[in-house]
Parts: C-alpha cells; structure tokens; sequence
C-alpha cells in the first residue's frame, strides 16, 4: 500500500543522509591511512638509499676527512640491514623507528654515525615524496602534506 504522507520519501532520504555521512567519515579514515601508508614507504626507500650509500662508502669531502681522522671504519663498505621500520602516532607527530643490524663491529660512534645517516636519507625520502620544502639542511622535521615526521636514534641488533 501506498503512504499518501509521505513517510516513504523521509526514509529514503534518512537512510541517505546517513550513508553519505558514514562515506564521509570513512573516507577520511582512509585518506588519513593511505598518507601514513605514503610515509612508511617512502621511509624505507630511504632507509635503503642510505644502505646503498654506506655500502659504496660514499662521503662528501669534509666528511671523508672527518672520517680519515676520526672513524677509519666509515670509509670502508659496511654491510646493513634494515629489520624493521615502525610509524608511531603522536597526534600531529609522527616518529618513525628503525631497527638495523650489521654483522661488522662498529662503535657506538659509528652506530649512531650511520643511524643518524638512515635517518637523514629517510626524513629526505619523506619530504621529497610529499613535495614539501625542506625546514632545515637535515629535513628534521620531515614534512608530509598533515604531518610532521620526526625520527627515533636507530636501534641496532
């Protein structure tokens, strides 16, 4: 039977109403996990840029003095490997923490040498992927289109 009230035609647009709000929230939800999901990967594509540079030990001048000096070690190709790389979520924050592991004894010196290396081409990667202006010469922090992205010291097993 028919409504002659109109009773039909409010349902339908309820259950509309409804819909497009839930479409809405969820596309939010999403576009938001697609941006961290954009951050990770450009992270790891930096990570193994930066793998890639100490495996060539590639350095620019004043650093390969530095290191001639200081940490003979450096100059030559360390073999790393990248365990884990986790996003962590602080409100506007994001912090990005790297596990890495090398089988070549290095100092805590040098660990962190090469950690602060990791970082530097990931924060990079980050601000280049999302076309942002760099905030500083390391790009800490990194810059994402909603987030700023900052960077955990690398944890060494």
């Amino acid at each position: 039977m028919m409504n002659n009230e109109g009773q039909i035609s409010a349902e339908y647009i309820l259950l509309l109403i409804v819909i497009i709000v839930f479409m809405i929230s969820l596309s939010t939800i999403i576009m938001d996990q697609q941006e961290k999901n954009t951050i990770l990967s450009a992270a790891k594509i930096g990570s193994q840029e930066a793998i890639d540079k100490n495996a060539y030990s590639m350095y620019y001048n004043d650093t390969f003095n530095y290191y001639q000096q200081e940490y003979p070690r450096l100059l030559r190709p360390t073999n790393i490997e990248i365990i884990n790389i986790t996003l962590l979520d602080d409100n506007d924050t994001l912090k990005i923490q790297t596990i890495a592991h090398t089988h070549s004894q290095l100092s805590n010196d040098e660990k962190y040498i090469v950690g602060s290396r990791i970082n530097y081409y990931i924060r990079k990667s980050i601000t280049e992927t999302f076309k942002q202006q760099q905030s500083d010469t390391f790009y800490n922090p990194a810059l994402s289109n909603n987030y700023k992205i900052e960077t955990e010291d690398v944890i060494w097993k």
